[in-house]
């Protein structure tokens, strides 16, 4: 009788273990976003790239000197595409969205200063 108790018991706290581990499991959902990023040269591409993968929840970025455009790969529950966008603006790299700000820009190797819309 002991004995069925025991294997009860066991099975019981297994299937509750199962079950919390099932209820607390993260779901991860990655998305691919990609828009246009202002620069030149290969310096701007390891700098965008480098600033987006500082990001824990960015998976993936790749810039395309030639297209100038960023494709990048990221958990939408932990950091939005404006946040993003501000990464990279940061950086002082202009996007599709957001400018980055004069003094971003001013800090650009002179190989890395683009045209910038008015």
């Amino acid at each position: 009788m002991k004995t069925k108790k025991g294997i009860l018991s066991i099975v019981f706290a297994l299937i509750i273990s199962v079950f919390a581990f099932n209820v607390s499991a993260k779901v991860v959902h990655n998305e691919t976003s990609t828009f246009k990023v202002y620069g030149n040269c290969e310096m701007c591409k390891k700098r965008i790239e480098t600033a987006l993968m500082k990001n824990k929840n960015i998976t993936k970025a790749t810039w395309d000197v030639k297209t100038k455009m960023l494709t990048v790969v990221y958990d939408p529950h932990m950091v939005s595409l404006d946040a993003i966008h501000k990464i990279v603006a940061d950086a002082g790299h202009d996007t599709d969205k957001v400018r980055a700000s004069d003094a971003a820009y001013d800090k650009l190797p002179g190989c890395c200063k683009y045209e910038r819309a008015k």
